[in-house]
């Protein structure tokens, strides 16, 4: 049996740079049934649940900065929890009512890699995370691991997540490259000259860092790069369902 076609969205909201009155109209055009979120703050977060409430009854926020995560949804959520499996940067673990199945959605967004000697690596701790997350989604199938990951698709961590099981979404039915990466200039200090002539302003994306991992039975259809939010990231969108 094939159950209903649902559309999932990650989106890295840029810890408050998404601003409401730009973010709130993305997501409703969007029409995603399932969306988690990244980096959302305070505001962002009160936003989403007053302007959102009815087309998604059922959520759970957990708002705080580069830490701060979310799941909207459409369907029941049945249980929610942070996974501690960081010091800086919790994820989220959100058990899902899919039309009958019991769907584990996942949150994640592990800290970036270092410069090292060898080039960029993740430290032990965040790399552990990775591995945790991607154990997780495995062993509670059907499951989604969506987010900001910080490492780029031909890299050899890509590779450690495929090797478990997982499948990119993107891989099995992207429409193009999936560019996500930057949008905008960030607000760092060291950039300050490049800042004051571009921040703000829109760029072309490099980089495919968000994803949208899943596990069998699930399967994708379409994989595609959402609407500007006024982040420094795209949201990453993806048509799947359970076949059985």
């Amino acid at each position: 049996m094939i159950l209903k076609p649902f559309t999932v969205m990650t989106c890295n909201v840029g810890n408050n740079r998404a601003k409401p009155e730009k973010l709130i109209p993305v997501v409703q055009e969007s029409e995603a049934d399932l969306i988690g979120f990244q980096e959302l703050s305070h505001e962002q977060a009160a936003a989403l649940e007053s302007e959102l409430g009815i087309a998604y009854p059922y959520k759970a926020l957990f708002p705080g900065g580069f830490a701060g995560k979310a799941v909207l949804s459409r369907y029941p959520i049945i249980q929610s929890e942070q996974l501690e499996l960081s010091t800086v940067r919790p994820d989220m673990l959100v058990k899902i009512d899919l039309a009958g199945s019991l769907l584990s959605f996942i949150v994640a967004h592990p800290p970036p890699p270092r410069p090292h000697w060898r080039g960029l690596k993740f430290d032990r701790q965040t790399w552990e995370q990775i591995i945790s997350l991607a154990n997780i989604a495995v062993e509670q199938p059907p499951a989604i691991l969506l987010g900001d990951f910080n490492l780029a698709d031909w890299w050899g961590e890509h590779a450690y997540l495929r090797s478990t099981g997982l499948k990119d979404a993107y891989q099995e039915a992207g429409i193009d490259r999936g560019h996500t990466l930057p949008t905008r200039i960030g607000p760092w200090k060291r950039m300050l000259a490049l800042n004051r002539m571009l921040r703000g302003l829109p760029l072309l994306p490099v980089l495919r860092v968000d994803y949208i991992w899943f596990t069998e039975p699930l399967v994708c259809t379409q994989a595609w790069v959402g609407k500007d939010t006024g982040s420094d990231h795209l949201p990453v969108m993806a048509k799947l369902h359970i076949e059985e």
